[in-house]
């Protein structure tokens, strides 16, 4: 090169690439160090007094990184929760920023809790059309409703001192696999039930419980689910409390595993653990009446054995419990105007003109309580656990 080109112009060239160089490798000017960023793990939603409340849960990197196997630390990972409030959701968030110390990373939030007072069709909507114009929004958050106060819900910390992230709220699952009572929704999944006038919207309500878990003897506010809020058609949401939706699991597709207690003439004959369903909802049609033909079958395990009874009288005995309890909660939903299995949508996929006409594009409610005209139940008992049952 020394005899092609003149000194001066080689160590020209050394310098533009040099600084050529610099300025590739300078991508990360903006970027925030992990201790001064605020991580968004949960955001409340209130709406009183013409104003929406904004409760935002915000951890420390050292509060979601867990250090050992375990994860768990000698004390309780510290929770920060902001609260602000504005006439729409945006101005609120702008005046929790005011007082923020630190950036706020949105992009890791896992839960969205709705009060009560949100979940009508005005509101719900505002929620989502604010959230969905942020870039940093994911769709793959946990929604619930809830009817106590966010502060507390947002406040509460895990068991053994774990991080926050490990509890109902922010992973609904662990629990819903050994008791499928109430699904766990994600955001995008209420979204699409809530843009469908066919389909009924439903939504967990998470609660706060003392009594079920002592630390020391002493109460601890953990998670459970406690119902659920059912859209009735197009209007505000409806709370049906765990004792109303006793039958509600029972014909969810995607139930794992729920009690069932082998109960007659007040004898207690023991308690399977019912799960994996074959739900098929078939829509009988004559002319302008429509009524729903429903076969559910059941895989059982039977866990508790305390009298002896038949292989036929318990699972008659089973099916027969289970049918009344799906029947009994059905008739609750019809009391609040709402389709708690949304029988109305299979209607919709068959015959969607009939479904419009009948249901006034979805604003009636077309169901009565003869509107189930059959539902055969059929439970096996395949698994006895280690010990063989007794006749």
């Amino acid at each position: 090169m020394s005899n092609i080109l003149p000194c001066w112009l080689q160590r020209w060239l050394l310098s533009l690439l040099s600084l050529l160089l610099c300025i590739m490798t300078t991508g990360c000017w903006s970027a925030y160090e992990i201790q001064q960023v605020d991580y968004a793990k949960a955001i409340g939603i209130e709406y009183k007094d013409g104003m929406y409340h904004i409760y935002v849960q915000t951890l420390d990197f050292s509060s979601i990184a867990k250090t050992d196997n375990s994860g768990k630390t000698a004390e309780s990972p510290p929770i920060w929760v902001g609260h602000a409030q504005g006439k729409t959701m945006s101005l609120a968030m702008n005046e929790l920023w005011r007082a923020s110390q630190l950036h706020i990373a949105w992009g890791h939030v896992t839960a969205i809790v709705m009060a009560e007072s949100v979940l009508n069709n005005q509101h719900i909507k505002d929620v989502f059309d604010m959230l969905g114009r942020f870039p940093e929004a994911r769709y793959t958050t946990w929604v619930y409703g809830t009817r106590e106060p966010l502060l507390d819900i947002l406040s509460t910390a895990s068991i053994y001192n774990l991080s926050p992230l490990d509890s109902i709220l922010h992973n609904p699952l662990p629990s819903y696999m050994e008791n499928s009572l109430f699904a766990p929704v994600l955001s995008f999944e209420l979204i699409a039930k809530h843009n469908d006038p066919a389909t009924t919207t439903y939504l967990p309500v998470i609660a706060l419980n003392k009594d079920l878990w002592l630390q020391n003897k002493k109460e601890h506010d953990l998670f459970l689910i406690e119902g659920a809020y059912f859209e009735r058609m197009g209007e505000k949401f409806n709370f049906l409390s765990r004792d109303e939706l006793s039958g509600y699991h029972w014909l969810i597709k995607g139930m794992r595993r729920a009690p069932l207690l082998v109960q007659k003439n007040g004898v207690i004959y023991g308690a399977l653990s019912v799960g994996l369903p074959t739900i098929k909802v078939e829509p009988i049609i004559r002319g302008e009446k429509v009524t729903f033909r429903i076969d559910a079958k059941y895989l059982t395990a039977l866990y508790e054995y305390l009298v002896p009874m038949t292989y036929d009288e318990m699972t008659q005995v089973s099916e027969d419990t289970l049918k009344e309890q799906i029947m009994e909660t059905y008739r609750n939903g019809l009391k609040r105007g709402v389709d708690v299995y949304g029988l109305q949508e299979k209607l919709y996929r068959k015959n969607p003109k009939l479904w419009h006409k009948l249901s006034g594009d979805g604003e009636n409610l077309i169901l009565t309580e003869d509107s189930i005209e059959t539902l055969n139940i059929h439970l096996t008992i395949p698994y006895t656990g280690k010990y063989k049952r007794k006749v």
